[in-house]
C-alpha cells in the first residue's frame, strides 16, 4: 500500500483495529497454554477455562483475517463467508463459558448460587441457541459482505422487504444484545443485589443515614452480601475473593460496550423498519454502490469493541496470573506477573509489526498469523519449563531449607544429627552439584570432623598445594565475581573481609586434576573448609553453584552448632533436674534422720524439768538444771537455723497471676510472697509506666524465660546471700528499663560468689542454663560478682527478639 494512502484516517483506523485484534489474540493464547501447562488438569474448571480462553482466542483470529479480506475479489468471498459463519460459534459459546466460570466461583462464597445456577445455565444455554438458529435462518446475515451492507447501509435483502418489530432480522440483534449482557453480569448481579444498592441510593438521597460512612464503602457493603471471615478462606475461593474487582470490572465493561450498541442497534432497526427517527415517513433506500473495503462507521464501531475488549483481557490476564483463577492453584505469582508484562508488550510490539507488515508488503495475514501462534505457544512452553525448572530445583533444596526445632534436637542424639548432615550433604553433592567428589573439613571445637563424598582416600590436600589457576573467584559480601586471568601464584586463604575460592591440585583414580576449595569462615575465624571436585559432565562451575555450595557448607556448620548448643541445654536442664532431686532427697533426709530426732530430744530434755519446777525432785539441782535448760536451746536454735536455711533453698514457684497480670507484676508479687523473710530490704525502682509498657511488650514466652531467670537469680542471693552468717543484713535492689532494650537487673548486696562458695554447695548450674535459653530467645544473662560486694545479675534482650 503506499504510504499516501496508508496515512489516510480510515485505513490508519483499519490497521489500528487490526493490530488491537492481534495483540488479543496473543494475549489469550498465552494465557490458554498458561492455564493448561500449569493448573490442574483433572479440575473441570480449569478444562473449561481453557476452552473459553481459546475460543476467545480463535474468535480473534478470525477477525483479524475477516479485516484484512479484500471484498472486491470474487475469489475471496467464499471464503469471508466461511470465515463469517466459523466465527459464530466462539462468538457464541465463549460468554456462555465465561458465564459458567462466574458461577463455578460465586457458588464457592455463596450457597444460594449453587441452587440458581443449573436454571441460569439453562436459560442462558437457550438464549445462545436461539441467536445461533437465528443467525443460520436469517438470509440477510448469511454472507459477509451482506451482513455489512446491512449495517452500514441498512440494506435489506429483497426476501425481507416487510420488517416489523418482530421479524427476525429485528429479534437478533436484541437477542445478542440479551446473551451477552445476560452473560456478563448474571453470575454478578441479582434481583436482591440491585435491590440493596437501590435501597441505599434512596436513603442517601432522603439524607436518612447519619453516620459519616463514605458512600463507595455502602455500595460496596450492600452489593457483597457474602457473609464470610476472610482469614478462614482456603484456596481457590481467597484468590477468587482476591480477584473479585478486577473481574467485576471486566464484565461492567462488557455491559457498557453492550449498551452501547444496544444504543446503535436500535437506531438500525428504527430504520429497517423504515422508521427515521426524525422523521418517521420516507423509507430509507438501500447503498447502491459496491463494497470493496468495510465502510469507515463499520471501522469505528470495531475498534470501540475490540479497544474495550483489549482492556478486559487485561483485566482477566491480571486475575489469572496474580490470583491464580482457573488454575487451582497458587502460581510462582511475582514470577508469572512479571511474564504477564513481558507478554503484554511483546504482544503489543507483534501486533503493531504485523500490522505494518502486512500493510507495507500487501502479504497475506493467514500465514504470519499461524507463525504467531506457534510462537505464542513456545513462549508460553517456554515459561512453563523456567518456572518447572526452578521449582524442581527448589525441591532439591528442601533438606537444606527445612528447619530442625528444639524438640528435635532434643531427642536426637548427634550420632543421628551428624548422620543427617551426611545425607544433607551427599544431596548436595550428588542432585545439586553434581560433583565427582567433595570433602567438608570442619575446623571449629567442639564438631571437629569431616564430611566425604566420594572422595579418594588417602588424597590430601596441603596448604602448599593452593594454586591459583586460570581465574580467581571472589566471595565477596555474599556474591561472587570474576576476576581477570592472572599467573599462577601460590595462594593462601584471606583472613579478611573478601573470603576468596582457590584451586588445588588433587589425584583422582590416578588422574590428576584441580578441585576447588571454599574457605567458610565466621567472627571467630576460618571454621571449615569445602572442597569440590570436577563436575560428572565436566562443565565448569557457574558462579550461582559456587554461591549455592558456600552457603549449604554453612547451613551444615550451623545445623551442628546448633546442636551442641542445645545438647549443652538438655545436659544443664538434665543437670538441674538431678540437683533439684538430690536437693529434695537431703531435704528429707536431714528432717528425718537429724531435725526430728534433735526436736524429740529435746523435748524429752524439757520433760525432765518438770519435777524440778514443781519441788518434788530433789535430786536435782538448780545448776543442773540450767545446763538441760541451755542444752535444749541450743538444740532447738540449731534446728531453726537449719530449717530456715532449707526453706531459702527451697525452689519457689511461679505465681499464677503471670499470665493474667503482667510479668512485672508477677516478680513484685513473688518477692513479696515468697521471699518475704529472705531480705531484709528490698529497693524496688521500676516506674508503673516502665512495668506497664514491659508487660505490653513481652511476648508471654519470653515473659516465663525472664521470670524464671529472675526467680534464680533471688534464690541464689537469698540462699547464699548471708554466707556462713545467718544474722548478716541483706539487702535486694531490682530495676528494670524498656529503652533503648529490655534490661532486668537483680543485685544483692551480699558476701559474692567467690565468698559464698567457700561455704556452700551450689553448682552454678541454675542461672547458667537460664543464661542458655536466654541466649536461644535472642538474650543474654550476665552475672557479675567480687567478694564482699554482692552479685549482680542483669538480663538483657533486645528490642527485635520480643517481635
Amino acid at each position: 500500500m503506499p504510504l499516501q494512502d496508508l496515512l489516510e484516517p480510515s485505513n490508519l483506523l483499519r490497521l489500528f483495529a487490526l493490530a488491537l485484534s492481534i495483540f488479543n489474540l496473543i494475549a489469550f493464547l498465552w494465557l490458554a497454554f498458561t492455564v493448561w501447562l500449569n493448573g490442574d488438569r483433572r479440575n473441570l474448571i480449569a478444562r473449561v477455562g481453557v476452552i473459553g480462553l481459546s475460543l476467545s482466542a480463535l474468535c480473534f483470529f478470525i477477525h483479524a483475517l475477516l479485516l484484512t479480506t479484500p471484498l472486491a475479489q470474487t475469489s475471496r468471498l467464499a471464503v469471508a463467508d466461511f470465515l463469517w459463519r466459523l466465527i459464530w460459534l466462539p462468538t457464541l459459546a465463549g460468554p456462555y463459558f465465561w458465564f459458567v466460570i462466574g458461577l463455578h466461583y460465586a457458588s464457592l462464597l455463596n450457597e444460594k448460587w449453587r441452587h440458581r445456577r443449573p436454571l441460569l445455565l439453562l436459560c442462558s444455554g437457550l438464549l445462545g441457541c436461539a441467536v445461533l438458529i437465528l443467525l443460520i435462518m436469517n438470509n440477510a446475515t448469511s454472507t459477509f459482505k451482506g451482513t455489512l451492507r446491512l449495517l452500514a447501509y441498512s440494506d435489506i435483502p429483497h426476501s425481507a422487504t416487510h420488517v416489523s418489530l418482530l421479524s427476525p432480522l429485528v429479534f437478533l440483534p436484541v437477542l445478542f444484545l440479551c446473551y451477552v449482557t445476560f452473560c456478563a453480569i448474571g453470575p454478578w448481579f441479582t434481583p436482591t443485589r440491585v435491590g440493596r444498592l437501590l435501597l441505599v441510593l434512596w436513603h442517601v438521597l432522603m439524607g436518612r443515614i447519619r453516620d459519616m460512612t463514605p458512600l463507595r464503602k455502602r455500595l460496596a457493603n450492600a452489593f457483597w452480601d457474602d457473609q464470610i471471615q476472610v482469614e478462614l478462606l482456603d484456596e481457590p475461593v481467597f484468590s477468587w475473593y482476591l480477584a473479585r474487582p478486577g473481574l467485576l470490572l471486566a464484565a461492567l465493561l462488557m455491559v457498557a460496550l453492550m449498551v452501547g450498541l444496544g444504543g446503535l442497534g436500535i437506531w438500525l432497526m428504527l430504520k429497517w423498519v423504515n422508521v427515521e427517527p426524525a422523521m418517521l415517513h420516507p423509507p430509507v433506500h438501500a447503498a447502491t454502490e459496491e463494497i470493496t473495503v468495510i465502510p469507515l462507521n463499520l471501522i469505528i464501531l470495531d475498534l470501540w469493541a475490540t479497544g474495550s475488549l483489549s482492556i478486559i483481557v487485561l483485566l482477566i490476564g491480571y486475575s489469572i496470573v496474580r490470583h491464580g483463577i482457573l488454575i487451582e492453584r497458587p502460581l510462582a505469582r511475582r514470577g508469572f506477573f512479571e511474564q504477564w508484562r513481558g507478554v503484554v508488550i511483546v504482544a503489543t510490539a507483534v501486533a503493531i509489526f504485523l500490522t505494518v507488515y502486512v500493510a507495507i508488503t500487501s502479504s497475506t495475514l493467514s500465514g504470519l498469523l499461524i507463525i504467531t501462534l506457534l510462537a505464542t505457544g513456545a513462549y508460553a512452553l517456554f515459561t512453563w519449563s523456567h518456572y518447572t525448572a526452578h521449582d524442581r530445583y527448589i525441591a532439591l533444596l528442601g533438606p537444606f531449607l527445612r528447619s530442625t526445632n528444639s524438640h528435635h534436637w532434643l531427642n536426637t542424639d548427634l550420632q543421628k544429627t551428624e548422620q543427617s548432615m551426611e545425607d544433607l550433604f551427599f544431596h548436595l553433592c550428588h542432585d545439586v552439584l553434581d560433583v565427582q567428589c567433595a570433602r567438608l573439613s570442619v575446623l571449629a571445637r567442639p564438631v571437629r570432623r569431616d564430611f566425604s563424598y566420594r572422595w579418594p582416600l588417602g588424597d590430601a590436600v596441603t596448604e602448599s598445594e593452593h594454586v591459583v589457576e586460570e581465574k580467581t573467584v571472589l566471595l565477596a559480601e555474599g556474591q561472587l565475581k570474576q576476576s581477570q586471568p592472572r599467573l599462577p601464584i601460590v595462594q593462601k586463604p584471606s583472613q579478611a573481609t573478601g573470603v576468596q575460592a582457590y584451586r588445588a591440585s588433587i589425584t583422582l583414580q590416578g588422574v590428576k586434576t584441580v578441585c576447588w576449595i571454599l574457605p567458610i569462615h565466621d567472627e571467630l575465624g576460618l571454621v571449615a573448609r569445602l572442597y569440590l571436585g570436577p563436575r560428572q559432565d565436566g562443565a565448569a562451575f557457574t558462579n550461582e553453584d559456587m554461591d549455592l555450595a558456600h552457603v549449604c557448607g554453612q547451613r551444615i556448620l550451623d545445623t551442628l552448632r546448633g546442636h551442641e548448643a542445645m545438647l549443652a541445654v538438655a545436659g544443664l536442664l538434665r543437670r538441674r533436674i538431678v540437683d533439684v532431686k538430690l536437693l529434695g532427697a537431703q531435704q528429707r533426709r536431714v528432717l528425718h534422720d537429724e531435725i526430728l530426732p534433735q526436736m524429740h530430744l529435746s523435748l524429752l530434755r524439757l520433760e525432765t524439768l518438770h519435777p524440778f519446777i514443781e519441788g518434788k525432785n530433789e535430786l536435782i539441782t538448780r545448776v543442773q538444771a540450767e545446763s538441760v535448760l541451755n542444752d535444749t536451746i541450743m538444740t532447738i536454735s540449731d534446728a531453726h537455723r537449719r530449717l530456715a536455711a532449707m526453706m531459702r533453698a527451697t525452689t519457689t514457684s511461679a505465681p499464677h497471676r503471670l499470665e493474667r497480670d503482667g510479668m512485672i507484676h508477677a516478680i513484685h508479687t513473688m518477692i513479696k510472697q515468697d521471699f518475704q523473710q529472705a531480705f531484709d530490704e528490698v529497693h524496688w525502682e521500676v516506674s508503673e509506666e516502665t512495668a506497664s509498657r514491659i508487660d505490653e511488650m513481652v511476648p508471654p514466652a519470653i515473659a516465663e524465660l525472664i521470670f524464671a531467670a529472675v526467680q534464680e537469680a533471688l534464690r541464689n542471693a537469698a540462699r547464699h546471700g548471708r554466707g556462713a552468717d545467718v544474722h548478716r543484713r541483706l539487702h535486694l535492689t531490682l530495676k528494670a528499663v524498656s529503652h533503648p532494650h529490655l534490661e532486668v537487673l537483680v543485685a544483692d548486696d551480699g558476701v559474692g560468689i567467690l565468698s559464698a562458695s567457700n561455704s556452700t554447695t551450689g553448682t552454678g548450674g541454675g542461672l547458667l542454663t537460664h543464661s542458655a535459653l536466654l541466649a536461644i530467645a535472642g538474650g543474654s544473662l550476665t552475672v557479675n560478682s567480687a567478694p564482699g560486694e554482692g552479685v549482680a545479675v542483669r538480663i538483657m534482650l533486645p528490642l527485635t527478639a520480643l517481635r
